[in-house]
């Protein structure tokens, strides 16, 4: 059952919309759940295949196979806490079978634990990217809409607007004050609306990597 993907709210609705702010959350913690999973993939494959000639590489295997399910659980629900909207079914922890063997077996050869892996390698590198992507946006948007409140309060008109330098921005200094602000509040729900939408991509990509693969 794939995961739901968010409303589509209207663009200053998205202001007062709460799930774009739990997915613009979800997309900052990236950074630190993808390094997480990144780190852990990387370490039990390389572990695994370099212990694999000994007898205690099949315990360490087993377990780091496991616990890549339960990365994957922990993920999707995360993804339905933060993301999605309403119940979504997660992947089971461990795969059918008869007895502990014919699990371990299943487990090995279901398609999905390979495919947990791939979602957890591309994890860390859209990590980085979302991080950098929302920072950089929220960071530009609320410093252009900072721009007039912060000549608001100076009465005296000893605040000094230079944004680039320009000739044209001295002469025009309420203009470009007016601009900046409006340009700082069309920013920040555009900011909103690409969370959301990133959002869905991940969604997506859980949904076909994690849940349905």
């Amino acid at each position: 059952m794939p995961l739901p993907s968010s409303p589509r709210p209207g663009f200053f609705e998205v202001l007062a919309t709460r799930r774009a702010y739990t997915t613009l959350l979800y997309l900052l913690l990236s950074l630190a759940t993808g390094g997480f999973a990144f780190t852990f993939a990387v370490t039990g494959l390389s572990l695994s295949l370099s212990l694999a000639i000994l007898i205690i590489g099949i315990p360490v295997a087993v377990a780091f196979l496991v616990g890549t399910r339960l990365l994957s659980v922990a993920e999707v629900h995360l993804l339905k806490a933060l993301v999605g909207d309403g119940p979504a079914e997660a992947p089971a922890l461990l795969p059918g079978g008869e007895g502990w063997l014919g699990r371990l077996k299943v487990l090995v050869s279901d398609r999905r634990t390979w495919t947990s892996l791939l979602y957890f390698l591309l994890h860390l590198p859209l990590g980085i990217a979302y991080f950098t992507l929302m920072v950089t946006l929220l960071s530009l948007g609320l410093g252009l809409l900072a721009v007039p409140l912060a000549h608001l309060f100076h009465f005296n008109g000893s605040f000094n607007l230079d944004l680039c330098g320009g000739a044209w921005i001295i002469a025009h200094s309420g203009l470009a004050l007016l601009l900046c602000g409006l340009a700082g509040l069309v920013l920040l729900p555009l900011t909103l609306h690409l969370a959301l939408l990133l959002g869905r991509f991940q969604v997506w990509l859980a949904s076909h990597l994690l849940v349905r693969a």
